[in-house]
């Protein structure tokens, strides 16, 4: 009976013990440094997906309790996405040359492998939660980007012919009607960003690292790997068209002259949501502070909150 009496009174410390160990926690700074691949993912009607890359560095505050892990800090993201835009062709129908008999035709502007590609400076806050068992660790949340630079640049090769009714073959490489070849256009310029939010997700492994007992701190070196995901929109949602170009003909002129290409994702041809995927690889150095903390019923040898008041009865993380 006496022992049954004990058992049940184990039983009911058990919960308080468990308690007192989750409450316990301790301070560290983190920083890191991650890269990989970046691209934009969602239906881009005719537009191909390209791959890009990028990286940041950061650093930042991280609560490491006895499983939970609770980080946020400011980190500095590079990265270059870019598109595919398939061949296009862009008619002024029923233009008049005044050197042809019958000189009613159309003019055709003809766009080869083109590639707009973003270049984009961002501020991320990250606010992730996670656990760490073992020696694996796990970490999700999201992350505010604030865009500070942001451009674009456009490549392409344009030809333009003429599309006369009376000739099967379009008239082409002919300067003194207007009509070239392979001419190579490339336009730069800033755009527009808006501030999103990221869901991220990073998945690996814990290193421990020689830990100094006079200073009670525990450093860790971490490799992980993550992937974050935008959930706004990237578009701009502009009413532009992808291609500026004169739209009356003029005999024995220069047509390049007024040709001028704007980002996919500030044109009208961004119908539908686009999002940027960054992925890759993530290294961590973890500070630890080493000092428990934090709960109110402790076991002998681990500080209460007014041992850490009086900073005696540090216990080595």
């Amino acid at each position: 009976m006496k022992h049954s009496h004990l058992i049940v009174a184990l039983f009911a410390l058990l919960p308080l013990t468990m308690s007192a160990n989750d409450n316990l926690g301790a301070h560290g700074f983190v920083i890191w440094a991650n890269g990989g691949i970046s691209n934009y993912v969602g239906s881009t009607p005719g537009a191909k997906m390209g791959i890009g890359g990028g990286g940041a560095v950061g650093l930042g505050y991280e609560w490491r309790g006895s499983a939970f892990l609770l980080q946020t800090g400011l980190a500095g993201k590079y990265a270059q996405s870019g598109l595919r835009i398939n061949d296009a062709t862009y008619l002024l129908p029923n233009q008049i040359d005044p050197q042809a008999v019958d000189g009613m035709f159309d003019y055709a502007y003809i766009q080869k492998n083109r590639k707009d590609s973003y270049t984009t400076i961002t501020m991320q806050i990250p606010l992730m939660v996670g656990a760490h068992i073992n020696r694996f660790y796990f970490l999700a949340g999201a992350k505010v980007n604030l865009n500070v630079v942001n451009s674009f640049k456009a490549q392409a090769t344009f030809s333009a012919v003429g599309l006369y009714k009376e000739f099967f073959d379009p008239f082409e490489n002919m300067p003194n009607h207007g009509f070239f070849s392979d001419y190579n256009l490339s336009t730069s310029d800033k755009t527009t960003m808006k501030v999103n939010v990221a869901g991220s997700v990073e998945l690996g492994a814990e290193i421990p690292l020689a830990s100094s007992s006079r200073s009670g701190s525990d450093n860790f070196f971490r490799i992980a790997v993550f992937a974050d995901m935008n959930i706004l929109d990237d578009r701009m949602k502009s009413d532009k068209p992808m291609l500026s170009y004169p739209q009356q003909y003029a005999s024995n002129a220069d047509m390049t002259a007024g040709l001028k290409m704007v980002d996919y994702l500030s044109s009208n041809a961004a119908t539908s949501p686009v999002r940027n995927l960054f992925a890759g690889v993530k290294l961590t150095f973890v500070l630890s502070s080493g000092v428990k903390y934090g709960c109110v019923m402790c076991q002998s040898g681990y500080p209460t909150r007014r041992d850490r008041r009086r900073g005696s009865r540090v216990m080595i993380y």
